[in-house]
């Protein structure tokens, strides 16, 4: 469901309109309306696991941090409680530690930018004692600079209903199909159509840039559809779930560094000289790094990625351009030791990925697994190397377009070792990231596996993985003789980015016994997972299961309805809400409703 519908009332919408969006980066495209919000952000509750939309979250929590990495939204997320309750938005960094603001325009809605040192952390402690009827939100990049009093919320990831509203926003309808904008479906096809830019995808900063260099595909451009060719348990026929066909794809960008390397290129293309104004911003962004500061005649040679704040200081407008722009500077030396300098240091963790993605990765990759040798010049298993230089190596060359063979097979090996004998969720999420076909097999063959312990522990990893491979092993475990087995398959398919596990989970709600083994827990499963996985398609099943299915399914199928908040669920629910004659029924369709209002 858009942010508001255009039912709400004249006022609100107007005062809603007048806070316009700060893009942290300058947009190429100048097609957008600001004033249309088109989301609400997610949040996971840290202490119930619960996740909320923040419009609801803004109900249940008086004090609250924000939480996410860089490029998750927390700048918009707080813009958008701006907008619902009309109280500004202050940023700390545009104060001195000790000279913080203490008074407010709004003094009931208190809403404060970039925590990200201890004297923060007092200062709004200090703030809730003030203030003890005011509802104070914060954001920050560091969980530990969260006072015990307050609500810790982790911003989610984009789902495809969001990235799908996303992407309407950006282009204009067509007024002859007005029902169907077919340019936002070629965008979402050209994203589907790579696993990595499925993953960019979900990052609501990388999303944005990857509408900012998005160019359609001319409509003789054709993509090869994909084939799945796995056997059924227990048959020889091939899985009925293939990729859709896909016809007007554009290529975009798979990797982080070449779609901030797409967007800088486009944004300075315009230069009279375009390797000089890319080298002075990329000097900039250096200099500052390492402590510089910025003046009023960077702005001018800056190409509008730098902005005077508040304070008076000129910084880049959000630190991903500053970091970025640092490793291009740092890739013009052909010396390693200045990136090597600084390898460890969180501060330039960012800076060491956009560095790996814009050439070889080798060199970071030899530093963080040691160099591959212990002191009698022997290889070293990843195993022996301390997790975090695992994890660094891992997403080094995650982020690069060629990693090194040998050194990619050390540090799966590593982290497979981690994932399965440890149960090490950074191992997994860090396995992810490389999306690699290795890890996928090693769990795979668990899936054989007699025990169904075993086989219960590789489906939940293999849904970590996301690579299609995983894919393919996990949908013939549908029938799995397990019924835990077969509802952790579920929830696995549930957290891919893939729209080929639509089917599956839609199958698996309804019932198809050719397919999936069919029951309560496996229908309880499917509703959850397409909850997660956010689907528009999934909205239809999911109301006849609020009508004619069993108090759990329909709990679940209430649950699944809050989380997609589909625009076109509104009338079928109203319906119900009003005239459906079973009373249970009609209070589950007001909760949906009231849910999607934020009320």
């Amino acid at each position: 469901m858009n942010l508001f519908s255009r039912n709400k009332k004249r006022n609100e919408r107007s005062a809603l309109k007048s806070v316009t969006p700060n893009f942290a980066f300058p947009p190429l495209k100048q097609n957008f309306d600001s004033s249309h919000l088109y989301i609400v952000p997610r949040v996971l509750e840290r202490a119930t696991g619960k996740i909320t939309h923040l419009d609801n979250a803004l109900h249940q929590h008086t004090r609250a941090i924000l939480v996410g990495a860089a490029g998750m939204g927390k700048s918009s997320a707080l813009a958008f409680i701006s907008a619902q309750v009309l109280a500004p938005v202050l940023s700390l960094a545009d104060y001195h530690a000790q000279a913080l603001p203490e008074k407010f325009s709004n003094e009931n809605f208190i809403l404060l930018d970039d925590v990200s040192g201890p004297a923060h952390l007092e200062y709004l402690a200090a703030l809730a004692q003030k203030f003890p009827n005011a509802k104070i939100w914060a954001a920050t990049r560091a969980e530990k600079f969260s006072p015990q009093n307050f609500s810790l919320l982790e911003l989610q990831t984009l789902n495809e209903r969001e990235i799908v509203s996303f992407a309407e926003a950006w282009f204009p309808q067509n007024e002859k199909h007005k029902r169907i904008n077919r340019a936002a479906q070629d965008f979402i096809a050209s994203v589907q159509a790579n696993a990595g830019t499925r993953e960019l995808a979900i990052t609501p900063l990388d999303l944005y840039l990857l509408l900012q260099v998005y160019e359609p595909a001319s409509k003789q451009e054709q993509v090869v559809e994909e084939k799945v060719a796995l056997p059924m348990l227990g048959s020889n026929a091939a899985t009925p779930f293939a990729v859709p066909q896909r016809t007007h794809a554009a290529q975009l960008p798979s990797r982080r560094a070449q779609l901030f390397d797409a967007y800088i290129n486009a944004k300075l293309k315009n230069a009279s000289d375009s390797d000089f104004a890319a080298r002075a911003v990329e000097g900039i962004a250096l200099s500052t790094k390492r402590g510089q500061l910025a003046s009023d005649d960077h702005l001018a040679r800056g190409f509008d990625f730098l902005e005077k704040r508040a304070s008076g200081r000129v910084e880049f407008r959000h630190s991903l351009l500053q970091d970025f722009l640092t490793a291009r500077a740092l890739r013009r030396n052909p010396d390693f030791e200045p990136m090597r300098e600084h390898l460890f240091d969180a501060e330039w963790r960012d800076v060491a990925l956009f560095y790996a993605g814009l050439g070889d990765a080798t060199e970071i990759v030899q530093a963080a697994l040691g160099d591959g040798k212990d002191v009698a010049g022997k290889d070293v298993a990843g195993r022996d190397v301390p997790p975090e230089r695992l994890y660094l190596a891992a997403y080094a060359l995650a982020a690069t377009a060629e990693p090194n063979a040998k050194l990619l097979e050390q540090t799966v090996k590593g982290l497979v070792a981690r994932a399965w004998e440890d149960n090490d969720e950074n191992a997994m999420r860090a396995l992810g990231s490389l999306r690699n076909n290795m890890a996928s097999d090693f769990f795979a063959a668990k899936l054989k596996d007699k025990n169904a312990e075993v086989r219960l522990r590789a489906a939940y990893i293999l849904g970590k993985l996301h690579t299609d491979r995983a894919l393919e092993y996990l949908l013939p475990q549908l029938r799995d003789p397990s019924d835990d087995v077969r509802a952790q398959v579920i929830a696995s398919l549930g957290s891919s980015r893939s729209e080929r596990v639509i089917e599956p989970l839609l199958v698996a709600l309804r019932g198809d016994p050719r397919v999936a083994a069919s029951d309560t827990r496996m229908k309880i499963a499917a509703a959850k997972a397409l909850g997660e996985f956010g689907t528009d398609k999934a909205v239809p099943a999911l109301i006849v299961d609020l009508q004619v299915s069993d108090d759990d399914v329909r709990e679940q199928a209430i649950l699944a309805l809050e989380k997609i908040r589909g625009s076109f669920a509104v009338k079928p629910l109203t319906e119900i809400a009003q005239t459906d004659k079973k009373e249970h029924v009609r209070a589950a369709a007001m909760r949906v409703l009231q849910n999607m209002h934020g009320e």
